[in-house]
């Protein structure tokens, strides 16, 4: 049976260092992202990945080389911005002479090259001007190497053929002018469309929607800006509403060929088109889009029922609800990190909109060379290579029928698979690892309470993926689902298209068991370790996560830097703490977004910034059998908040983001977490940690379990247990002087659903109290902290100091010897031994002795694993690892590190 191998290693194996590089980096770039470019990319004389990369580069206003930083949505068409026009001249030498490209014109500031280079030292520049002006400003001359023998990028074919591939007649959407009646002979016989044209005839039978509120909620006592937002809140879904019935008509009468399905898809188009796009119910992005996206549909597919004054009626309305997407992105969109409402709808509906349109109204040719190119480009974002996202599940699925359908679509242009993009290629073991069937997703960013459990679009969407990626563990993570969750699967869903466009009776989904992959997982594009006690069975298992994300806290992510988390037998137990009530309202700000909200650490009560600037990384993940480890570093995450976004909506709010509401600059220099997973139902953390002046340090856990101090033995020695939990949990903190404990059920801001938001059922969430513990040193400037969790089905094992002197303490629990230096002025050192396992981990300068031999770290400061393996010892040794946007995408002449 073929077996998918990953294509980022997840382990290391051997010895793992270089003897020029010390083993630990210290990150000095003010952030390793930016929330709108700022530098060019690819430059420095980098060797870049793969022989065709895109050319980006930060935007002008025509005056000045860079656009301010939040130059964006909020301005209207016509800005200054929107009249800049960009060439670039790529070549093998500085004078622009050997093997030259240049550009056409063009308003948007990515050149997809569209070709491969060959392996050379390649120098590129880009120039801008302003419509009506000859005058043209350049660029430094920026340079990269294509090495000998890397690796072949997919490339995609130039606009020109791209738009030539759209010169057929409708319908266009899903090329199917030419295989209309391959899909119609295909999917006669599957069962999936005959469910799905069932339900279309009960469709033709639902009255005409009005333009009123899906929901009404009382704006009684609320401020002018909670109002608009639940005015907002009350027409949410309106646009899916009204439009989706329309699609769907559509692909019932592709499916059949039945006229009723088109005739009754007209009506309701009609409906639809003559809405006020200035209106409550239809003038917002998101419903807005839908409505655009829905006459797409019926324009293409229903093209040959329309008389010329519909035909007339239609453009007219899809060019107004398009120029309101298109005219705010040329220039803005492709230069913020990630746009989120572009990306997760609006992108899509105008993609759909522009292909039914684009050979009728002349600035359609525009919008899909725009789109095209940005695809080309981008994609994906908020990722690299790791198959990673780093706003959290919860958000995630937000974006998954755009990308479904948009690498659909955009694959049928251009004749390119996206989904063997590596990041599509490793998308399968980000779910798996941080989304396991029957287990919550991992408990960070946006929305992360919504998916304490398998919801229908994680399913649907790992169901797509089967179609287009062949990885026996995808397809072992969708048949558990489908075991689980049998109900999910009723062939109505938004994703049924991409099955039926993609429908073979004969495929075969082999199935391999992910136990057999390494428990432990890196996915350090976006931050995340996955540390899994049995990943065939994380329904009933220990699962833990340490977070550090190198793009900050931006977007939908969270300012949880070196925070962890831990489920087991399907129940988050510690993690983060809070509800969604907005994006950007007191409780979101002052608790569930900032790392009060979250099992970090905090400094004199301050938490970490907000924006990219806020950012952290992953150093160092070793996955062994029963020792599993992570590093994060968060010691760039503190300070005052920079992002101009942030600090305006602050001000919205008319809340300051100063240390009376948890934020300020308290000169945190050093903030590094070592994190193992120890076989049989332990957790540890050794916290490295120092600030310009003595602080107090204050590391959190959040559960929604009842926590219950425990008894007090040592001034130097914490500890808590949970009560009503899925096990017997405690937890024990050590240090070397006095700590100060604190249980209690209440927020930093209080969590109030003033705006009815609803789960994924559509049931307004009730906002329950959770249970925080924070445990405080005495003010230090250096300080450490070794906290061991215990998660047992039974009963925890009572935790003996053997030792504790100079600072150095040894402890037993079970079968577990751990040695750790807790005096800050001294080495870090931190050592667990297991007299059964016949496993050892080592960090710092003691020796370890395993079965009788001692050993002794290769390179000062590395993290060593020593497991039995037969009749030898395997060996393990890792230094600290760059992420791959500090190795390629930095400003030039300024090194991250």
């Amino acid at each position: 049976m073929k077996k998918t191998t990953l294509l980022l290693a997840c382990l290391t194996t051997g010895i793992a260092y270089s003897q020029q590089q010390p083993a630990t980096i210290h990150l000095t770039a003010e952030k390793l992202h930016a929330r709108v470019r700022e530098w060019a990319y690819p430059a420095n004389g980098i060797t870049v990945p793969d022989n065709s990369p895109a050319l980006l580069w930060p935007g002008t206003d025509g005056k000045h080389m860079i656009l301010p930083m939040e130059i964006g949505s909020e301005l209207e068409s016509g800005r200054p911005a929107s009249r800049v026009i960009y060439k670039v001249m790529l070549a093998t030498d500085k004078e622009f002479k050997k093997d030259l490209v240049e550009s056409g014109e063009q308003r948007w500031a990515v050149y997809p090259l569209h070709r491969s280079l060959a392996p050379a030292h390649w120098y590129w520049k880009y120039g801008y001007t302003v419509k009506g002006s000859n005058k043209w400003a350049w660029s430094p001359v920026y340079d990269f190497v294509v090495a000998p023998g890397k690796k072949d990028a997919q490339v995609s074919p130039p606009v020109s053929e791209m738009l030539k591939r759209n010169e057929g007649p409708h319908p266009r959407l899903w090329n199917m002018h030419t295989i209309g009646e391959i899909f119609y002979k295909n999917n006669l016989q599957n069962p999936e469309a005959k469910t799905f044209i069932a339900f279309a005839e009960k469709l033709m039978k639902e009255p005409l929607p009005k333009e009123q509120p899906m929901r009404v909620i009382d704006t009684t006592g609320k401020n002018e800006l909670e109002k608009k937002k639940i005015i907002e809140r009350m027409y949410h879904g309106f646009g899916d509403k009204v439009g989706t019935p329309v699609r769907n008509l559509c692909i019932a009468y592709q499916l059949t060929k039945d006229e009723r399905f088109i005739k009754d898809a007209k009506v309701r188009a009609l409906n639809i088109a003559k809405m006020d796009p200035d209106g409550l119910a239809t003038h917002d992005d998101f419903t807005s889009g839908a409505v655009l996206e829905a006459l797409g549909w019926f324009y293409d597919a229903g093209y040959f029922l329309l008389s010329n004054d519909e035909k007339e009626l239609f453009k007219k309305v899809i060019t107004i609800r398009a120029k309101r997407v298109y005219d705010d992105l040329p220039n803005r969109f492709e230069l913020h990190a990630c746009d989120n409402h572009v990306w997760q709808i609006t992108m899509r509906n105008l993609a759909i909109g522009t292909v039914a349109v684009v050979n009728e109204v002349p600035e359609a040719t525009e919008w899909l060379s725009y789109l095209y190119e940005v695809w080309c480009a981008r994609y994906p974002i908020l990722g690299t290579t790791d198959g990673g996202w780093h706003e959290g599940n919860g958000y995630f699925r937000v974006s998954y029928k755009s990308f479904i359908y948009l690498s659909q679509m955009f694959g049928d242009f251009s004749g390119v698979n996206y989904f063997n993009k590596a990041w599509m290629q490793n998308l399968p073991y980000f779910m798996l690892y941080t989304y396991p069937p029957a287990s919550p997703a991992i408990p960070i960013g946006d929305m992360w309470e919504n998916v304490r459990e398998m919801v229908k679009m994680q399913a649907w969407f790992a169901d797509a993926l089967t179609y287009k990626i062949d990885n026996p563990y995808l397809n072992w993570y969708v048949d558990a689902i489908k075991k689980e969750r049998p109900e999910y699967f009723r062939g109505t869903d938004d994703l049924l298209l991409f099955r039926l466009l993609n429908y073979n009776p004969k495929r075969q989904l082999p199935v391999a068991s992910p136990g057999e992959l390494p428990k432990t997982h890196a996915f350090t594009d976006i931050g995340v370790v996955a540390m899994q006690e049995n990943l065939a069975d994380a329904g009933n298992s220990l699962s833990s996560y340490l977070f550090s994300n190198p793009f900050g806290s931006s977007g939908h992510g969270h300012a949880a830097q070196n925070a962890f988390a831990v489920s087991y037998k399907g129940k988050t137990i510690f993690g983060g703490s809070g509800y969604y009530s907005n994006f950007s309202d007191k409780h979101n700000l002052l608790d569930y977004r900032s790392a009060r909200g979250h099992s970090t650490i905090l400094v004199d009560s301050l938490g970490q910034r907000l924006g990219e600037e806020g950012y952290g990384w992953i150093p160092r993940a070793i996955s062994g059998k029963a020792i599993q480890y992570a590093l994060g570093d968060a010691s760039n995450a503190y300070g005052n908040i920079k992002s101009e976004f942030w600090l305006d909506r602050f001000r919205q709010i008319k809340v300051k983001p100063d240390q009376a509401n948890g934020y300020g600059d308290v000169g945190v220099k050093l903030y590094r977490r070592h994190m193992l997973q120890l076989e049989g139902g332990y957790i540890v953390l050794y916290d490295e940690l120092e600030a310009a002046k003595p602080v107090k340090w204050t590391t959190q856990f959040h559960s929604p379990y009842v926590m219950l101090p425990g008894q007090q033995v040592d001034a130097k020695q914490q500890s808590f247990s949970l009560e009503n939990s899925p096990g017997k949990i405690n937890a024990t903190v050590f240090a070397n002087t006095p700590l100060q404990l604190s249980v209690h059920d209440q927020f930093s801001e209080a969590a109030v659903n003033w705006a009815k938001v609803t789960d994924d059922e559509g049931n307004i969430k009730d906002f329950k109290k959770q249970w925080h513990a924070g445990i405080t040193s005495l003010p230090s400037a250096t300080f450490r902290y070794l906290t061991i969790i215990q998660v047992k089905d039974k009963s925890v094992e009572v935790i003996k100091v053997v030792e504790a002197k100079d600072g150095l303490y040894h402890l037993q629990v079970g079968q577990w010897d751990i040695l750790a230096q807790l005096d800050g002025s001294k080495a870090p050192a931190l050592q667990v031994t297991g007299t059964q396992s016949n496993a050892a981990f080592n960090y710092g300068i003691l020796p370890v002795t395993l079965l009788g031999s001692k050993y002794t770290a290769t390179v000062p400061g590395s993290s060593m694993l020593l497991e039995k393996d037969g009749k030898t010892i395997k060996r393990t040794e890792v230094t600290d690892t760059l992420p791959d946007v500090a190795k390629y995408d930095y400003a030039p002449g300024k090194r991250p590190y």
